[in-house]
Formats: structure tokens, sequence, C-alpha cells
């Protein structure tokens, strides 16, 4: 559910946040951990489960525990978000949730077929636009 790529002499309380965007079957989520907060969302485009909350968790605090750091009082939530309305547009809203929680904003946003699209035609741009020239 959730393999972390820090470097092994990284200390995670070094950061205000760190994403995590997860491919699980072909299903795209969005984990997010606050180290000095001690707490974790977990974000699915389909919806969480409880089942799903208490995993995240579980995974977190074994990762925050890995590096050296203290897990009590460690908390797992999610925020209110919207829901993919599709079969194949996971990956888009967990780039769209992940730019959201940075940049400390409510995540909503527009989910209609058009919306999707636009959110896509972006998320293209902004590869394109930061990507070295061949």
């Amino acid at each position: 559910m959730f393999t972390a790529f820090l470097k092994p002499q990284m200390n995670p309380m070094d950061y205000e946040v760190i994403l995590g965007i997860n491919n699980r079957h072909n299903h795209w989520t969005l984990v997010v951990i606050y180290p000095q907060d001690k707490r974790s969302l977990f974000l699915d485009p389909l919806g969480e489960s409880k089942q799903d909350i208490q995993k995240c968790l579980q995974i977190t605090r074994a990762f925050m525990r890995k590096k050296g750091c203290s897990v009590s009082r460690w908390t797992c939530d999610t925020v209110k978000h919207p829901k993919q309305q599709d079969s194949t547009s996971c990956g888009v809203f967990a780039l769209k949730f992940a730019e959201r929680l940075l940049a400390k904003e409510a995540v909503d946003f527009p989910v209609s077929t058009e919306a999707v699209n636009s959110l896509r035609f972006d998320v293209a741009v902004k590869l394109l636009l930061n990507s070295d020239p061949m």
C-alpha cells in the first residue's frame, strides 16, 4: 500500500509533510504524513473505509518506527474530498488531492467529465513545462 523512497539516512521529522501516491491493483490513492503532528491522511478517490484508514495507520507507524521516530499517539484520518465518477480518473484525483493539500486548501473541485478532462490537460501541461528538453 505504501512504499517510501526516503534515503536511509533521511529523518522524516525534518519534513513538514511527506506525500506518497500509491498504486495498488491499478488504483491510485494518496497518503500524506505530517511527522511533527504525528498524523497521517489517507485519501481514496473512490472513498475510504475504516479498514483502509486503520491499515494506513499501521503502515505509517511501522515506517516511522523504522526511521527511529516515536509513534505513540499517532493518528490517521481522511478529509472530505470529491469522489471519482468513473473507473479511470483515480490518478488525476490523487494528484489533485496532493496539490490542494500542499497548498493548504480545501480538497474540493468539480468532477464532471469536462472538469476531469481539464484536470488531465493541466497535469500534462505541468509535466511538459517542468521537463528537461530532449
